[in-house]
């Protein structure tokens, strides 16, 4: 089973400190950890830990940075042959600081100087190979052309719609699954009820819409039935929920290449991203399949 993932990827930085600072104070850290990000790019290391071929096509700089992230990524089982590395280019980066105990959190980023990826870079990426084309909409231009192979060589496509804005709507009719949240199906059709807002995504191309509802669960919805699939959230205690959705990503993602029925597509990843939400960052709070599936049957 393999996975080609293709967009954002960052190295996130994560402090954590008992209570924030006033204004022009400081205050010591009781925790620091560093760690990949970014939502395609988590997304193919949950499909690795979890026994998949997982590949990664995305942008850095040149810089030790860009050497930190590819590191995050190879060091963990996935194939960073295209990632392209730009020649006197400064890499991406987040700092997230959590108060322990509250869950509240603030985040700064950069997204360094790199350029967009262009259809030219993602001539000589492989599609045809893979089970599945995960995309997060953050890479329009190589993303559409990525996608538009993939349908021609039958590799199903799932988008993360979550950083989508609307001139690129190619990407949602090309997709096959797409993966957002209420807001963003909201926004997109303008319509404000649930159901109709899914099914409107649906006459945009996708044969499956899956919509991510916070501490509501999720729903799920295909072409060939008239009801949602309403699949709830898992109770977890949160510590901190900055990855959670790019793990729901990953472990959809997973069930989707596996070839599982939509249900157990949604309830693993239910469950996996409500894990995380007990542990601190993207890739160090993703929970082993065995982990997830133990609570699935404890759960039934």
């Amino acid at each position: 089973m393999s996975v080609l993932g293709t967009g954002h990827c960052t190295l996130d930085h994560f402090g954590i400190v008992g209570r924030f600072p006033e204004p022009g104070k400081e205050t010591e850290m009781k925790a620091f950890s560093v760690q990949g990000g970014g939502t395609a790019a988590t997304a193919v290391v949950v499909v690795a830990r979890w026994g998949g071929q997982a590949r990664f096509f995305g942008k850095v700089g040149d810089d030790a940075r860009a050497d930190a992230i590819e590191g995050t990524l190879s060091g963990e089982g996935v194939d960073t042959t295209f990632l392209v590395r730009e020649a006197g280019a400064v890499s991406q980066f987040r700092f997230v600081a959590l108060e322990r105990g509250t869950g509240d959190h603030r985040t700064l980023f950069s997204r360094g100087n790199t350029t967009a990826l262009t259809p030219a870079e993602a001539s000589d990426v492989r599609v045809d190979s893979s089970d599945l084309l995960v995309l997060d909409g953050m890479e329009p231009a190589a993303q559409i052309t990525l996608a538009k192979r993939a349908n021609e060589s039958g590799a199903p496509v799932l988008l993360d719609a979550h950083h989508l804005d609307s001139d690129h709507s190619e990407l949602v009719e090309r997709a096959d699954y797409l993966v957002a949240s209420e807001r963003f199906a909201s926004r997109w059709t303008g319509l404000g009820e649930l159901d109709g807002a899914t099914r409107a995504l649906l006459e945009a191309g996708p044969d499956t819409v899956v919509l991510t509802l916070g501490d509501e669960g999720a729903v799920g919805a295909v072409e060939t039935q008239e009801e949602l699939l309403w699949i709830p959230a898992y109770p977890v205690d949160i510590v901190e929920d900055t990855g959670s959705g790019d793990i729901f990503l990953g472990a959809f993602a997973y069930g989707v290449a596996r070839g599982w029925p939509l249900e157990r597509q949604i309830r693993v990843a239910n469950l996996a991203a409500g894990l995380s939400c007990a542990q601190i960052g993207s890739r160090g709070s993703i929970p082993s399949l065995e982990t997830v599936e133990n609570r699935l049957r404890e759960e039934a």
